[in-house]
């Protein structure tokens, strides 16, 4: 849906998806460490801007580009959508792998999945085989609620689904032990935004 939500902190930046991030978005889910844990993607940018079409017009849906906070550069995506009777799935969450803004970017959407939204509680869905965001999920106080075998086909091949709950409380206890790495990360993504890695466009974007 289109929303005016954004958020800033830790050296990044969430702020609404637009039309023009379509191009950003194949390239970054097409990524080798996302491919198979995420759900299939559009294939091309045009059926990607037709996804983000149809995506503005649906309700209950926050889809956000994760940026730097200074250079503007998109690093990764977020999403909080499905919103039902105070809950909604965290998700879409995809970040450069050399960017350290997985922690930073985080915060700020699950603050404002707490704070802007006031949700009572955010559900996520990991694929069994993405280890690392399933120690993530954890670490930000997730609880897992149950796994789903085969639940669901990525590229052609069924994947287990890790079900996982997150209550304010258990957000608010997880945020305080995060505050240092968030700390160290900010440091880390303002130091590569500087560098000259950061002005090279990757070619596929």
């Amino acid at each position: 849906m289109r929303h005016a939500i954004s958020s800033e902190g830790f050296g990044v930046r969430l702020r609404p998806v637009r039309l023009d991030d379509a191009r950003f978005i194949v390239w970054i889910r097409g990524l080798e460490h996302a491919r198979g844990r995420v759900g299939d993607s559009a294939a091309s940018i045009a059926s990607q801007e037709q996804w983000l079409k149809e995506y503005f017009a649906r309700e209950g849906d926050y889809y956000f580009v994760i940026e730097t906070a200074q250079g503007r550069r998109p690093v990764g995506t977020y999403g909080l959508y499905d919103l039902r009777e105070g809950s909604a799935e965290s998700g879409r969450w995809i970040i450069r792998p050399e960017v350290p803004a997985a922690i930073p970017s985080a915060i700020l959407a699950l603050d404002l999945a707490f704070g802007t939204l006031n949700l009572k509680e955010v559900r996520a869905t990991t694929v069994s085989t993405n280890r690392r965001v399933l120690s993530l999920n954890r670490k930000f106080g997730f609880r897992q609620v149950r796994v789903d075998p085969a639940a669901q086909v990525i590229g052609g091949q069924p994947v287990d689904l890790v079900r996982f709950v997150l209550a304010p409380g258990d957000w608010a206890d997880a945020r305080e032990r995060l505050l240092p790495h968030a700390a160290l990360a900010e440091q880390q993504v303002r130091d590569w935004d500087q560098s000259p890695a950061a002005a090279v466009t990757p070619t596929e974007y």
